[in-house]
């Protein structure tokens, strides 16, 4: 491994970035309602604003009443992620079991995300924005609030969307519109994100049945004896291992070099294999397996591998929809949640609101700077792999 191995992935970016960005310049892209910057490549359009405008115009009852229990919850929402980003800080700080570490996700695959979870990841970004931003499209033209724009763009290699409503137009709407619109997004996010647990729940057996085998590290000696990549491990030694703590458990018990019986399904097979040694820790036995706890459907109408992927697209789903719902919501410039306070201390009768959203957004800036850098801290990492 050379000392350039670790960077190659980020020369690839810079690389297809000054490809990107040379093309466009070249091409006039402009000139088709492209904007195109360094890491930065946006389509801005109207094609899309009369087809939000339709699905407006349908079940309008419906969707008022939904985006008004969507503007009530808002409170709820702004005051939760508040505690709840002091209540981890506090407990990062006192080195707490029950918090946890905060995420931050810049999905570069190869350099601070694994290849394996980069398609995961786009995908869960795709369920949040499309109804984050229709959301807050749908919710200004039912108050026939104008929009200007619509489009999709990508951020280095994050894709997105957005919705450009018209800010003049709406500033001048009752506080009923206003907080409509700033909790659309985050509001559906967080219906999503319910609706994604309803399926996890009626799919999916409530705990792991054994683990998984989803790879094999260099010179596996399970791989040696013939074990194939998603098998599953049932037991070792007789000894079950229904998820990956139980196995990790059991193999510290042992030495490397111990000779164990692994039964696995997927299939069923009885396998005697020679443990190995621990590249991070000679004593320690291992199988050289990569493993993720398996998880069976209460109905199995998929194969192994599917079901392990559809478990995992849900997981990831579940962690960016909540997450960036409840982020969305701080009090802090430019995210949704600022404005919110902002019309909420208008409807409080504060006619000065730019002192306390000031105040609010450096508090919230630090909750949330104390979070990830405790996490950096103590965890070593902010990156999923």
């Amino acid at each position: 491994m050379s000392l350039l191995d670790p960077y190659i992935p980020l020369l690839f970016y810079l690389a297809v970035w000054v490809v990107i960005y040379a093309l466009a310049v070249l091409l006039k892209a402009d000139k088709h309602g492209i904007i195109a910057k360094p890491y930065y490549l946006m389509l801005k359009t109207v094609v899309f604003n009369s087809w939000i405008e339709r699905i407006g115009s349908r079940f309008r009852r419906g969707w008022l009443a939904f985006f008004d229990i969507g503007a009530a919850m808002g409170i709820g929402l702004l005051v939760f992620v508040i505690y709840s980003f002091i209540n981890n800080a506090v407990g990062l700080f006192r080195h707490s079991s029950s918090a946890g570490p905060t995420l931050l996700i810049i999905p570069l695959p190869g350099l601070t995300i694994g290849w394996d979870i980069f398609p995961y990841i786009l995908l869960a970004i795709a369920v949040l924005l499309i109804p984050h931003e229709l959301a807050h499209g749908i919710a200004s033209v039912l108050d026939k609030v104008p929009l200007k724009s619509s489009g999709v763009f990508m951020a280095i290699f994050l894709p997105g969307g957005f919705v450009e409503i018209d800010e003049e137009n709406l500033a001048k709407r009752k506080a009923r519109t206003k907080l409509r619109v700033f909790a659309a997004g985050s509001f559906t996010n967080v219906a999503t994100w319910a609706l994604v647990l309803l399926l996890l729940v009626a799919l999916f057996q409530p705990s792991p049945t054994g683990v998984l085998v989803t790879g094999f590290t260099s010179g596996s000696p399970a791989q040696a004896q013939g074990m194939p990549q998603w098998s599953i491990i049932t037991q070792v030694n007789n000894n079950t291992t229904p998820d990956v703590q139980h196995l990790g458990t059991y193999l510290a018990s042992l030495a490397p070099g111990a000779i164990v019986t692994v039964h696995v399904s997927n299939p069923s097979q009885t396998l005697t294999v020679t443990t190995g040694k621990s590249d991070t820790n000679a004593t320690r036995a291992i199988l050289g397996v990569q493993t993720a706890n398996y998880v069976p459907l209460r109905y199995q109408f998929l194969p192994v591998t599917s079901t392990y992927q559809l478990l995992t697209a849900f997981s990831w789903m579940q962690l960016i929809l909540l997450g960036v719902a409840l982020v969305n919501m701080l009090p802090l410039f430019p995210f949704d949640g600022d404005r919110y306070l902002d019309t909420l201390l208008g409807v409080l009768g504060l006619k000065n609101t730019k002192n306390v959203r000031t105040v609010a957004s450096v508090i919230s800036l630090g909750l949330l700077g104390s979070n990830i850098i405790l996490s950096y801290i103590l965890f070593g990492t902010i990156f999923p792999r």
